[in-house]
């Protein structure tokens, strides 16, 4: 008993300790107004956000590469908006494996798969193409959107309807090239000197899809869409793809809402202004909260557009876009897939379907102006991901017929000193 009066008399006494300095500590800090998050509540000080509209947004062509990317089209859509688009696809099978073997009694089939919910056009309705042989020699890491190959004869014909994949049987429709490629495919395997594998580099040249009729564009899988060689006994395997790739024709003539720019994801029009405006502020970093660039999409001209269309017609949507700090010079190369991400030369940005704008937080890009100025030869440039699907948008500028609220800016958080 006498322990526990003890050691409760002792909790007391610490209690009222803590209680003590406590008190202590909050009246010290009444009293010293510099003390952790005075500045907060400091009286010479505000938060203040400024809003900035970016002037001169335009468009510049910096037509990019369209193979060996993720995905390659393939289709035709005519486009109200846009206009026009046709997409031939190229693609060619590399040789069996070491451990596989097409026999001559093997059949050989193309396997496509298709992203569904990323295509453009009627999406029920049934895409018609040619199969045609290429005649020429290519390399998909330097095709470019407008480089149109050299094709030979017609070997076939095949249609996509609603379903995301399809099974072509090349036996059938394309015999002769199938043989050659079982010649190819034969020889390879008693090669030593690796002759053959560089006569098939350089000779064997591919296929090409070509649409016959303009209903919608199909965005291919590179991983997915393959070659297959069937046996009635034996094995079945798969053949990947050598290389793939597409090219794309648009029809001239489209006419845009005034105050509007189209943004293509393959690089034929990407948008660029010289700069943020932000001298016109006095803002300095150590205030600098937040930076966000707003760049609004004319979602009425794109919804309205479709509304004599199927219920069924579609557009590929986008729902990131990248802000790049770079030399005008260098296009389309330096501002392509291969440079860094969060860098602070390029930035991504989100799309948000509640307010239809790309929002970028371009803080760490203004604080470094802020700091070191703006860097010579520089100017900026939006694009959309380059990752073989055809999508296309429209972006409000800062012409004189938008509203405030939608043309391009910067909205600027900063805390600022307002003592006289």
């Amino acid at each position: 008993m006498q322990n526990f009066i003890q050691i409760s008399f002792q909790q007391a006494r610490s209690f009222y300790l803590v209680l003590i300095l406590s008190v202590l500590v909050g009246l010290s800090a009444c009293e010293n107004p510099g003390s952790v998050g005075g500045d907060l509540t400091d009286p010479t000080s505000e938060v203040v956000q400024d809003t900035l509209i970016i002037n001169g947004l335009t468009s510049v062509d910096a037509t990019s590469y369209s193979g060996e990317q993720n995905f390659f089209s393939a289709g035709s859509f005519e486009d109200p908006l846009f206009g026009n688009m046709g997409a031939t696809g190229y693609l060619k099978p590399n040789l069996p494996a070491s451990s596989d073997t097409m026999k001559a009694d093997g059949e050989m089939l193309l396997q496509i798969m298709y992203n569904l919910g990323q295509v453009s056009g009627d999406t029920v309705g049934t895409q018609r193409f040619d199969l045609y042989q290429i005649n020429q020699y290519w390399r998909d890491r330097v095709l470019k959107v407008d480089d149109e190959l050299t094709l030979g004869q017609k070997l076939g014909e095949f249609s996509v309807g609603s379903e995301d994949s399809l099974m072509i049987n090349l036996s059938d429709i394309a015999p002769q090239w199938v043989d050659e490629y079982r010649t190819y495919a034969e020889d390879s395997k008693d090669d030593t000197t690796g002759s053959v594998d560089s006569t098939y580099k350089y000779e064997a040249h591919g296929l090409a899809l070509v649409a016959q009729n303009s209903t919608k564009i199909l965005p291919l899988y590179r991983d997915s869409t393959r070659f297959v060689i069937q046996h009635p006994e034996a094995d079945t395997f798969d053949v990947s793809l050598n290389r793939w790739g597409y090219s794309l024709s648009r029809g001239s003539g489209s006419t845009f809402p005034q105050g509007s720019i189209p943004l293509h994801s393959t690089y034929e029009s990407v948008l660029n202004f010289k700069e943020l405006g932000i001298d016109r502020l006095d803002v300095q970093v150590s205030g600098l909260s937040r930076a966000i660039l707003v760049l609004s999409e004319n979602a009425e001209a794109l919804e309205q557009s479709l509304s004599g269309e199927p219920s069924t017609t579609k557009r590929a949507k986008e729902q990131v876009a990248y802000l790049h700090l770079a030399n005008p010079g260098g296009l389309p190369e330096n501002i392509d897939p291969g440079a860094p991400l969060n860098s602070p030369t390029r930035l991504q940005g989100v799309y948000s379907a509640e307010s239809e704008t790309f929002r970028f937080d371009v803080t760490s890009l203004v604080e470094n102006i802020i700091r070191n100025g703006f860097p010579e030869d520089r100017e900026f440039f939006v694009t959309l991901p380059n990752n073989g699907v055809i999508k296309s948008t429209l972006i409000m500028t800062d012409d004189g017929q938008v509203p405030d609220g939608l043309k391009p800016k910067i909205i600027i958080t900063s805390l600022k000193n307002i003592k006289n």
